[in-house]
């Protein structure tokens, strides 16, 4: 009587949750994902392991405006009226350039990384 019928059912029931739920996160931040084209306000996501000062710089010479910081260094809320200031981000570093994300930054910032990673392989 070694067998847990109950255990294996419920590793079972909380893998399947936890795929749903990172397939559909994933799904989210990228439609989320704005075109190079882009402009206005905006989160920009940097690779996590770049420094505050130099997300900081890649930000001001991108032309962007930076207006604050999230919980991560690696994270910031940016403007600019120009066109094309997702283009020159992601020329200048960033990862991804999102707007009204419905989840936190920091969420969205881990699977921004992921989401750059896996279309990296892709190209």
């Amino acid at each position: 009587m070694n067998s847990y019928p109950s255990h294996k059912f419920a590793l079972i029931f909380f893998t399947t949750v936890i795929a749903i739920w990172l397939i559909t996160m994933a799904m989210i931040v990228r439609a989320g994902a704005l075109s190079d084209e882009a402009t206005g306000t905006m989160l920009a996501v940097f690779e996590p392991s770049t420094s505050s000062d130099q997300v900081f710089a890649n930000i001001t010479k991108a032309g962007a405006k930076p207006i604050r910081q999230t919980s991560f260094g690696f994270i910031w809320v940016v403007s600019a009226d120009e066109p094309g200031l997702a283009g020159r981000l992601r020329a200048n570093g960033a990862i991804g350039s999102y707007r009204n994300l419905p989840l936190s930054p920091t969420i969205a910032g881990c699977f921004a990384l992921a989401d750059a990673k896996v279309a990296e392989a892709f190209q």
